[in-house]
């Protein structure tokens, strides 16, 4: 009789251990979500937020759309992509492209876009009893990695990226920094970047935002403003669009996309 309460309290010490297991691990699944830190893709500025250690990101542009302007006379269309992955819960490495892209020129120029290495280092957190935003710090290398059509050289650039709320639960997120292109004459030339976003919950896990960007460099200026809408069906899963229109002769006449982001 002894031997079998014994045996009883081994088998139910164990199947204890068992669900405890169990429960840590669903518990451990639940914690993956794309809430946190957010997709990137979906609006024009980037997070201050980096994903939490171990986490990866899968951001897919499968259709993206650029109209014709006065600087670049054709339309340009394209699958874009970037993979994130949280090396510590402050520092992200990233991997992004425009991807398989086709321009609507004499030749149908079709191939690659080149391939960039990205950094984003999360610096703080806000400060909303000082007003103060959340900070990240943005590094980025745009390499040759590419069709030959679509090479531009090594291109560095930077950016800081703030996050704050604002009155009425409106999240305004805003980049400043500066990116580099070589011209035609083989001169770098770095343009002063500025991109923003306005976003605001109106159901549950579906947000509404306005966006724009501006940047400037060889007596160009680029800017446009548009909005989009991003919903969450499920804690892994967002899908978004985005359609934007041109205020500048140099600028694209209408940029579109439409996208979706995994997290693992």
């Amino acid at each position: 009789m002894r031997d079998l309460k014994q045996k009883n309290d081994f088998l139910i010490n164990k199947i204890c251990l068992i669900l405890l297991f169990l429960s840590s691990n669903s518990y451990a699944e639940a914690e993956i979500s794309i809430k946190t830190a957010g997709a990137d893709l979906a609006n024009f500025p980037n997070s201050a937020f980096t994903l939490p250690q171990g986490r990866t990101y899968v951001e897919v542009l499968p259709v993206s759309f650029f109209g014709k302007n006065d600087y670049v006379p054709q339309q340009v269309s394209s699958a874009g992509y970037l993979f994130r992955y949280g090396l510590l819960d402050d520092l992200e490495l990233r991997l992004l492209s425009n991807g398989f892209t086709i321009v609507d020129d004499l030749k149908q120029t079709t191939g690659m876009s080149p391939q960039i290495f990205d950094l984003k280092w999360h610096l703080m957190d806000e400060n909303e009893a000082e007003n103060l935003p959340a900070v990240g710090l943005e590094f980025s290398v745009q390499t040759d990695f590419a069709h030959r059509a679509f090479q531009n050289g090594i291109n560095p650039s930077f950016s800081l990226n703030f996050d704050q709320t604002l009155p009425f639960d409106i999240a305004f997120e805003y980049n400043v920094g500066f990116v580099s292109q070589h011209l035609n004459s083989g001169e770098a030339l770095y343009q002063l970047e500025v991109s923003w976003a306005f976003q605001h919950a109106v159901l549950d896990d579906v947000d509404v935002f306005i966006n724009g960007y501006t940047d400037t460099g060889a007596g160009l200026t680029f800017s446009t403003i548009g909005g989009g809408a991003q919903w969450i069906p499920v804690e892994r899963l967002a899908i978004f669009t985005n359609l934007s229109a041109g205020l500048t002769k140099s600028t694209p006449s209408i940029f579109s996309l439409v996208g979706f982001a995994v997290a693992f």
